[in-house]
């Protein structure tokens, strides 16, 4: 329906509308008092006045905004809407009920269109000059605030109930549309939200975010940079891989994964890629804290990794899988690190020596082994304490490589705070997380612990120093009495 149309148009659009259908009806009350008032003279051309400004409103409009913005626009029309008015109520004699309506009119559209003050006032004293112009040079001095004839009344009300009632309806009927569009944005970012954490997953997170901060860009280029390189892979996996159905074998490798990559991401490791069980990981690009700290936050993860495995070593055991062993490389150099790959498909990696020495100490590291690079030893060995290796050839690499393994970090005095406990003993066996431990469990945990101790000296009491049970009083002495 054209009406509905004229609804939808954009509210600067709409505000060129309502303005036409505002001078239309003034120009029908002034005819209306021509034809009826016996004091009518020249009225008759304030129509011809009004449809000028009519025919030259729009590209008045557009001309206005272009050249000087829509805020010097609206404060223009507006005087222009002044300018009209006071040129009706010159030509109607300020005739009550007309003059009611048409200043209630102008200060609906003053409201509307959010007129400052300033301009207001200015607007005010532009209609009084218009007004008595007027009255001196064209419509003369008659009688001023008459009686309105019953037409006039009736078109004047009907007039602004329509003006007032149709933009009323506008800006509700925007409000509306707006609030539509405002959840249809919503929807849509939510979904793009949605969308970008489920890629997001396929990529380093550290990358990721870069990007959505618009810090770097998807194209294809690498740089050279110093990083601290990270291999790893489970001994064994392949064979068990042999042995398990698909389902317990995702299980298994999904469980490992899942652990790993979350205590990388706690040391803001940057997650290259898994291959099968392996998994490849460095730190120093995109986000870096220095070349020394990037390898000591490797150490420490790959120490934190070496500890989450027992904890799954154990528990997949009493699940009834074999138990399963981590081998780790270390290396520090420089690297070609970047978007590898074509335009519309590429990976984000690390290429050179380093990254392929990593993989090789990792091959050649024994179970649950730590083994870096001399490189790396060097950045780190005031804080970890570092077993060397004997020299070693590694595939693709050129010359012996002298390796470390790395076995603990070095403590100044007794860590109060440790959060780990791991104690190995023939016949004991103690693994304790007390990150993974909640509040409300410490009173069992220490009911268990004090179980234990109190069981372990009652089998002191029990056994002598060679672990021989002892015999009561009475046993011993009938055994010496028989042996007389």
């Amino acid at each position: 329906m054209p009406f509905e149309r004229m609804l939808d148009k954009e509210p600067k659009q709409f505000e060129i509308l309502q303005r036409i259908m505002g001078y239309l009806i003034i120009a029908l009350i002034v005819i209306v008092y021509y034809f009826t008032s016996p004091v009518a003279t020249y009225q008759i051309y304030v129509p011809i006045f009004i449809g000028f400004i009519f025919l030259i409103s729009p590209k008045l409009s557009h001309w206005l905004e272009y050249k000087y913005g829509a805020k010097l626009r609206k404060n223009v029309y507006f005087l222009i809407d002044v300018i009209v008015v006071s040129i009706a109520l010159a030509a109607v004699h300020l005739s009550l009920v007309v003059t009611f309506i048409m200043l209630f009119a102008i200060l609906y559209t003053a409201l509307n269109n959010k007129i400052s003050f300033m301009m207001g006032s200015l607007a005010v004293l532009i209609a009084f000059v218009v007004f008595y112009t007027n009255i001196i040079f064209i419509f003369g001095f008659e009688d001023y605030f008459q009686q309105t004839s019953p037409e006039l009344t009736v078109l004047s009300f009907v007039s602004i109930i329509l003006f007032i009632n149709i933009g009323n309806y506008y800006q509700s009927r925007r409000i509306k549309s707006v609030e539509k569009q405002k959840n249809t944005y919503f929807n849509e970012m939510n979904r793009y939200i949605e969308l970008s954490n489920q890629l997001s997953r396929y990529a380093p997170l550290q990358l990721w975010q870069a990007i959505m901060r618009g810090e770097t860009e998807a194209k294809i280029e690498y740089k050279r940079k110093k990083i601290t390189v990270f291999f790893s892979d489970i001994q064994g996996f392949t064979e068990l891989s042999e042995t398990l159905i698909p389902d317990d074998l995702a299980f298994v490798l999904n469980d490992y994964l899942s652990h790993m990559t979350e205590i990388a991401k706690q040391y803001g490791a940057t997650v290259d890629k898994f291959m099968g069980d392996a998994i490849l990981i460095f730190f120093g690009d995109p986000d870096s804290q220095g070349v020394e700290q990037d390898a000591k936050n490797c150490i420490d993860m790959a120490i934190a990794m070496r500890q989450q495995m027992k904890f799954l070593r154990e528990r997949w055991i009493k699940m009834g899988y074999a138990p399963l062993h981590i081998r780790m490389g270390i290396s520090t150099g420089y690297c070609h690190v970047g978007n590898y790959g074509a335009v519309h498909r590429m990976a984000y990696t690390i290429v050179g020596r380093d990254a392929n020495l990593a993989a090789r100490l990792q091959s050649a590291a024994e179970i649950d082994e730590i083994l870096v690079s001399d490189e790396t030893y060097k950045l780190v060995k005031n804080d970890y304490l570092c077993a060397p290796k004997s020299p070693i050839e590694l595939k693709g690499i050129q010359g012996k490589v002298r390796t470390w393994q790395v076995m603990e970090k070095y403590s100044a005095s007794k860590n109060e705070n440790q959060q780990w406990f791991d104690y190995e003993y023939k016949g004991f066996h103690l693994v304790l997380n007390l990150e993974e431990v909640q509040n409300f469990e410490y009173s069992e945990l220490v009911e268990v612990l004090e179980k234990m101790v109190a069981r372990i000296k009652v089998q002191q009491k029990l056994t002598n120093a060679h672990g021989v049970a002892r015999l009561n009083a009475e046993d011993e002495v009938k055994t010496t009495y028989t042996s007389h």
